[in-house]
């Protein structure tokens, strides 16, 4: 059996790319070929309390963890490694210190790209360049951001694998008893899930929704999640206070509701089947990936959205309802139409579960050890000039 090795966050650390990165390892497992071990990066604050995959830890911050990191791979039995990128998570301007890793690697690796900008800075299109340069392949989640990476960042097409963000096998249950259950039974309910911060236009989502109860009494919006826990450093619960406070200026005490925790997957699960409009209101349209909108979109939802990178992309094809960034009346005219019109709302939430079937883990995960053992057959070859 092969060896693998992440470099990403991983649980319990709470991001999404954490998130993703335990489920791809899981999945990747099941297909039978591969051993995983996760190098995990640390925010250098709390320390977490890993599982035996963890195997090597990074500070982000420090430098000298990803020289390190880099020499413990090399001197392992390590057949190949898969970097999660993501500007954020990693040290130095823009996440430059995985570059110090990769210059040291003598491991085939693979770089999965969870942000394509369109417009990047002169600092991230540099970094991410030098790493799909350096990279035997480089996993997009769509077809658009591997156009990006072929038009902005001159990645050879060939290089570029496309392969769905992973979503549950959601389970089949009855939407009312799962709405009793939550005690939102007999209710319309809208929701949407994820860490909470000013990057996710919630307060739009909650303006709306002004409008929306106006039409629909019975109406309820469930904003489901913990607030950032980088943001909680920063800022406290500063973002989430505004929000309640909004949601006090506008009489919307009945029909707006804070799930103020960090949700289990079964949690999500019933709530998603409780759910009759999804949306996600991301005032920026650079958003190449959005786990929440794929889990939405898998547990068969009619969903509204902004025309984000990653909505547009996922939406296409009558599979949801686009409103423009920012626009509180369209969103809510949107929802008001799905919640009035029964049958429009049922053909969404069809196109949405069959269109979801191939992002099923159990398919990704198959398509990752796929990927990954035709890395491997590179043999620990330096493919590429990694002074380029």
């Amino acid at each position: 059996m092969h060896e693998l090795a992440f470099i990403s966050t991983f649980p319990p650390r709470k991001c999404g790319i954490a998130t993703f990165t335990a489920d791809v390892v899981k999945y990747i497992e099941k297909a039978g070929q591969w051993k995983c071990r996760v190098v995990a990066i640390d925010d250098g604050i709390e320390h977490y309390a890993y599982g035996d995959q963890v195997w090597f830890r990074i500070n982000q911050f420090n430098k000298r963890d990803y020289i390190k990191a880099a020499r413990h791979i090399n001197n392992s039995s390590i057949d190949a490694v898969m970097i999660e990128h993501e500007y954020g998570i990693f040290g130095g301007s823009d996440g430059q210190y995985i570059l110090e890793l990769t210059r040291l690697l003598n491991k085939p690796f693979a770089l999965t790209c969870h942000t394509v900008l369109s417009s990047p800075t002169t600092s991230q299109r540099s970094i991410l360049k030098h790493l799909c340069r350096q990279a035997a392949a480089v996993v997009v989640m769509t077809e658009r951001a591997g156009n990006i990476l072929s038009s902005v960042y001159d990645v050879d097409s060939e290089k570029i694998k496309v392969i769905p963000h992973g979503i549950p096998v959601f389970r089949t249950v009855m939407a009312e008893d799962i709405k009793k259950k939550y005690k939102v039974g007999g209710r319309r309910v809208v929701s949407t899930f994820g860490l909470v911060g000013p990057g996710k236009g919630l307060e739009y989502a909650i303006r709306a929704m002004h409008i929306v109860a106006n039409r629909f009494p019975d109406a309820v919006y469930l904003v489901m999640g913990q607030t950032h826990p980088v943001l909680k450093r920063k800022s406290g619960e500063t973002y989430r206070e505004s929000l309640i406070e909004l949601v006090q200026n506008l009489s919307l005490n009945k029909h707006v509701r804070f799930v103020n925790h960090f949700l289990s997957l079964r949690e999500l699960s019933d709530y998603l089947a409780a759910t009759d409009v999804y949306i996600t209101p991301y005032p920026g349209k650079e958003q190449a990936v959005s786990g929440t909108l794929s889990y939405a979109l898998g547990a068969g939802k009619a969903i509204v959205s902004t025309p984000y990178a990653y909505a547009v992309d996922l939406l296409a094809d009558n599979r949801g309802i686009l409103v423009p960034f920012n626009d509180v009346r369209a969103m809510a005219n949107a929802i008001c139409k799905l919640l009035a019109d029964d049958a429009l709302r049922h053909r969404l939430e069809r196109r949405a579960m069959i269109y979801g079937e191939h992002m099923q883990w159990p398919t990704v995960g198959r398509n990752y050890s796929e990927l990954m053992s035709y890395i491997a057959s590179f043999d620990n070859i330096n493919i590429l000039d990694k002074e380029a």
